[in-house]
């Protein structure tokens, strides 16, 4: 029976007693080059019939698998027995063969040994002639495997085509590998998935610009697939956020961020949070983001904020006072959740923070460094000046490296098993993951999942064992970030965090970055005027600051109020919008840039404030009108309703603003009479007067209430 056998260029042959390598062949010739440099041309046909010819043969050293660095023993442990039993097998007969014993020890001989032919009193030389006619090769062949069993030992005996290094690559252009791999990068962050078909496509695009068309051609389809499989460990075909993610991936060995007390290291992130939430008033849902502050010493959950898509710098400088706030009780909490349940000296705590004393169990730190990303919200001016104020060290991650911190990236992900995935309206990290009808199973309100995230902090993920924390002397016994703080505590000590009443304020921004002059009629931020009786004390007086203007503070998520600060009594006084309706709801800056812009697209004066409220009211009725709702429309209104009572949480909590005096109350003939659903009247033209106290406020309409009716 004839036997086949496939010769490709680079392999390796013996022929007539030498090894040979393949270095080229045309079909009917072959050229070989030996392992001495001798360079021979034969006819496929004689070397195939020719009795010396051994096909597969071992490359000589310094080129075969041992040159790209294998362990000898690593590869003898995993051949199949009968590859090893082979190899010892044959180091038997050149033990028999040098010292006349298969075992080579005189002292283990088996029975007969030594064999006549092997008898050590003879000759070296005889006794190799006499193993190789045994085994049926040359003389010539059994001292080379001699010579290599005695510089490799026994790996030199295993048969090289089990061991043999196969390369892939070996046919393949080089410059075909080298585009591959440049595309891949280039498509591996922005491109969305597709088939295979067009990055092969562009692949030959970009041989065909680097080097002219048709210089460098790509192989056939099914190879192609083959090659990319094998280079690229994402292929353009699978998902695209796992792309992302593999190439977010660091090319080197993962760093360790070590924190011993808490609040060394505490890191910060937003997230998507996969819940949608419900707005009853609109009967419509909305996209929700988690911010939270991790403290890496213990794993615990310091602090968190949960707003609609967008969370701005006011959210992130707030969060870090609520980092050193107690978490106030719930009504509804048992006993087993508060602070005096952290096994903690807690009534002698109580003498330095009273605060604690109404708490819930969660730790309440002070941080010496923050480490987060390079979102926009947390770098600006805003977290700046309250770490610089509290003297907290920042430390910004790389871009794209969510690596750099690690915990909190596994915390996301903590949530979404133990929290997300059990809220009604749970909608999956990505569209392959969402289910058909999230949108109708949301039933929880922005604040509700709020409530329901700050128990599930406290009650179970504080409670619950972290593998990342372990008893000091006990490895193996696992704490919970409760007890992992309780035990820091007896070794770092308890430092009192500040306390200011002013902080809310403080941290707000200051409008156009300095100031503004106070005017007779009050103070103008944004083509927006505001006022108050404060201000008349102060009307063009020149300020006491260095550049001259009065700083007045205001929140960009509700723009009916400013704040200003009076030197004399040392008090915050709430500014009012001049042109606010009492019927009119607190809007967002992003409100106030949408209403601009239509203001712009009907060719009107963006600046005048009749104009800017005339477009608020335009923005709010068509909220509540049902026929005339968008989308848009209806997240508007959540964003801008869910913020304003953000804001004034956050502004309850502080020392209150001395308030504006209410605007007076509508005559009582202006009043709207109409209890149902009325249309949006026309739009004024551009030369008709607005009478902003003779507009009726709008009547609310609650889809809920119309559909049970």
């Amino acid at each position: 029976m004839n036997q086949r056998y496939r010769i490709a260029v680079e392999d390796w042959i013996e022929f007539e007693d030498e090894r040979h390598q393949v270095v080229g062949t045309d079909g009917a010739l072959v050229r070989l080059r030996s392992i001495t440099g001798h360079r021979i041309t034969i006819m496929l046909s004689e070397l195939l019939a020719d009795h010396s010819f051994r096909a597969h043969a071992e490359p000589p050293p310094g080129t075969g698998s041992n040159d790209v660095g294998l362990d000898p023993g690593g590869v003898l442990a995993t051949v199949s027995p009968e590859v090893r039993q082979a190899a010892l097998d044959l180091e038997a007969h050149l033990w028999e063969a040098t010292t006349g014993f298969r075992s080579g020890d005189p002292m283990k001989a088996l029975a007969g040994e030594p064999r006549p032919q092997y008898d050590p009193n003879l000759p070296v030389t005889e006794r190799i002639e006499a193993k190789a006619a045994e085994l049926g090769r040359t003389s010539r062949r059994l001292w080379q495997l001699l010579e290599e069993w005695d510089e490799k030992g026994l790996f030199a005996l295993v048969d090289g085509r089990k061991t043999r290094i196969r390369n892939p690559f070996r046919n393949t252009d080089p410059r075909v590998i080298q585009a591959i791999r440049e595309q891949s990068a280039s498509e591996r962050m922005d491109s969305s998935s597709a088939v295979t078909t067009r990055f092969l496509r562009r692949t030959q695009n970009r041989l065909d610009a680097d080097y002219g068309e048709g210089t460098v051609l790509l192989p056939k389809e099914d190879t192609f697939r083959r090659l990319v499989k094998t280079l690229l460990d994402r292929r353009p075909s699978d998902p695209a956020y796992q792309r992302q993610s593999a190439a977010n991936q660091p090319d080197r060995t993962f760093g360790n961020v070590i924190a011993h007390r808490p609040g060394q290291v505490v890191m910060l992130d937003t997230t998507p949070l996969d819940v949608l939430a419900w707005d009853a008033a609109t009967d419509s849902t909305y996209g929700v983001e988690l911010t939270v502050a991790l403290d890496v010493a213990t794993r615990s959950i310091l602090a968190w904020r949960l707003t609609p898509a967008g969370t701005k710098a006011i959210d992130i400088g707030l969060l870090l006072a609520d980092v050193m706030t107690p978490e106030p009780m719930r009504p509804a909490w048992g006993d087993a959740l508060r602070y005096s349940m952290l096994r903690v000296p807690y009534e002698r705590l109580l003498s330095l923070n009273e605060r604690l004393a109404h708490a819930a169990a969660r730790p309440v730190i002070y941080p010496e460094s923050l480490l987060f990303d390079h979102g926009k919200p947390y770098q600006s001016d805003v977290v700046r000046r309250a770490c610089r104020s509290w003297k907290i060290d920042i430390q910004d991650a790389r871009k794209l490296k969510p690596t750099d911190k690690p915990h909190i990236e596994r915390l996301f992900g903590t949530i979404r098993e133990q929290f997300s995935m059990h809220v009604a309206g749970y909608k999956g990290f990505n569209v392959a993951t969402r289910g058909r009808t999230v949108e109708e199973q949301a039933r929880w309100s922005i604040d509700e999942i709020s409530e329901f995230f700050a128990e599930y902090v406290v009650a179970v993920y504080q409670q619950h064992p972290h593998s990342g924390l372990h008893l000091y002397g006990f490895p193996d016994l696992e704490v919970s970030p409760n007890e992992a703080y309780a035990m820091a505590l007896g070794s770092a000590g308890f430092v009192d965090c500040p306390r200011d009443p002013n902080l809310y304020y403080e941290l707000l921004p200051i409008a156009d970055n300095g100031g503004r002059v106070i005017n007779s009629y009050g103070v103008e931020i944004n083509h927006l005027v505001y006022n108050a009786d404060v201000l008349y004390q102060f009307r063009k007086a020149k300020s006491p600051y260095p550049n001259e203007l009065w700083p007045i503070r205001y929140d960009p998520r509700n723009l009916l109020h400013v704040y200003f600060h009076n030197p004399r009594d040392k008090k915050w006084y709430t500014l009012r919008w001049t042109h606010a309706l009492s019927d009119l709801q607190p809007f967002t800056d992003i409100t106030l840039r949408e209403a601009k812009r239509l203001l712009l697209q009907r060719g009107s004066d963006a600046s005048k404030q009749a104009s800017i409220a005339q477009a608020l009211r335009e923005l709010q009725n068509r909220t509540d009108a049902p026929e005339t709702w968008t989308k848009g429309t209806r997240k508007r209104w959540t964003r801008d309703r869910h913020r304003a009572h953000a804001q004034a949480a956050d502004a309850l909590r502080s020392t209150p603003a001395v308030p504006a005096p209410p605007p007076p109350p509508l005559p009582e003939t202006r009043k709207p009479t109409i209890t149902g659903l009325h249309a949006v009247p026309d739009l004024l033209d551009e030369d008709d007067d607005l009478d902003l106290d003779a507009i009726q406020p709008a009547t609310v309409w609650n889809p809920r209430i119309h559909q049970e009716n």
